[in-house]
């Protein structure tokens, strides 16, 4: 090859390699999560986890439940406070101060509807701390309460997540951790939360 053909390749790779970089540059944030419809990112996370642990993700399900503060469970990670909520098909948390409008407003309406129940949590919470009752009895009661808290939510509002899929420690003691022992449960740690698109109020698994 000559010395004017080499140059050319050259300079044809150099060029090449800054579009790709002015490309990638250009795309948006949200393009660096994958999309997964629920069924197929629930179906990986049962059958085949380690395809899809530690990735980024977008997926549209309808929202179950918001736990509320004076439920008994750790909601820090890393220095950060988390909110927990259930959606059909996944657990998730997202840190506090990101919760964004969309997921506010669903909160706001749930407060309304299950004030009462909180108040009866903390009564409960109460009575264990004073040594009124034992902590199985406040265990049985506390998921009777639980359970009304998702009827509160029986008109499912839709919520599309962006999130990391990790194995987060919000949902109990892990045993052996001393061993190297990790949780089992899967939990989406969420970026950001947005309304869906009108499509979805259609249908969600299609």
């Amino acid at each position: 090859m000559s010395r004017l053909s080499h140059g050319l390749v050259r300079r044809s790779l150099i060029c090449a390699g800054a579009l790709a970089l002015g490309f990638l540059a250009a795309q948006p944030a949200d393009a660096l999560y994958l999309f997964y419809m629920r069924k197929d990112l629930a179906y990986l996370l049962k059958k085949q986890p380690k395809t899809v642990i530690g990735k980024k993700i977008v997926v549209t399900d309808e929202m179950t439940v918001i736990w509320p503060e004076v439920q008994q469970r750790k909601d820090r990670l890393k220095g950060t406070k988390y909110v927990l909520f259930d959606t059909t098909y996944f657990r998730c948390a997202v840190p506090s101060d990101k919760m964004g409008s969309h997921l506010e407003s669903i909160a706001d309406d749930a407060r309304k509807g299950y004030g009462a129940i909180i108040e009866e949590v903390e009564a409960l919470n109460t009575k264990v701390q004073k040594g009124e009752m034992a902590r199985e009895a406040a265990v049985a009661e506390r998921t009777k309460l639980y359970w009304r808290m998702h009827r509160v939510y029986s008109n499912r509002p839709i919520v599309t997540v962006f999130a990391k899929v990790e194995r987060a420690d919000f949902w109990g003691d892990v045993v052996g951790r001393g061993n190297g022992v990790a949780t089992e449960i899967v939990t989406l740690l969420v970026d950001k939360i947005e309304k869906p698109r009108r499509r979805w109020y259609r249908t969600l698994d299609q």
